[in-house]
């Protein structure tokens, strides 16, 4: 009874093990995809800051969707239209535009930050629940 025991919490330790290893997966992909939008992000700010300066009577293509674009000029590149969430957009100067993407850069780098440190705080625990089963190895044996 007592082999049964050891075998049952081998067994929950192994189990532990693997939902940890899939949440540290899982967050790894959460900060690849925070990564990207903080890229994403980035790119809008300096194209923004371009713009600006140098934007106005620019011709561009403007993207339509589905790999679809139009030419276009620009006239008046401190006006931004932006989107605040819900579908609702709001007219903004750029300023303001690459103020809110700084807000929202700065929300996803703390965001970015505690799931480093969830993933860190997993990965400790997976390394102290292997050194316990590392430890229950010799014993299952004799």
């Amino acid at each position: 009874m007592a082999e049964e025991k050891k075998t049952r919490t081998l067994e929950q330790i192994q189990d532990e093990i693997r939902s940890y290893l899939g949440e540290i997966e899982y967050l790894r992909s959460q900060v690849g995809v925070i990564d990207a939008t903080i890229t994403d992000l980035r790119t809008v700010d300096a194209t923004l800051a371009y713009l600006k300066e140098k934007g106005k009577g620019k011709e561009i293509y403007i993207p339509l969707g589905s790999g679809v674009a139009i030419r276009g000029k620009i006239e008046n590149p401190d006006d931004v239209i932006m989107d605040v969430g819900a579908g609702i957009l709001v007219g903004a100067t750029v300023d303001e535009a690459r103020e809110n993407i700084e807000k929202r850069i700065k929300a996803l780098m703390d965001l970015r930050l505690a799931l480093l440190r969830k993933i860190e705080e997993d990965t400790r625990k997976v390394n102290e629940l292997l050194k316990e089963l590392q430890e229950m190895q010799p014993e299952k044996r004799e």
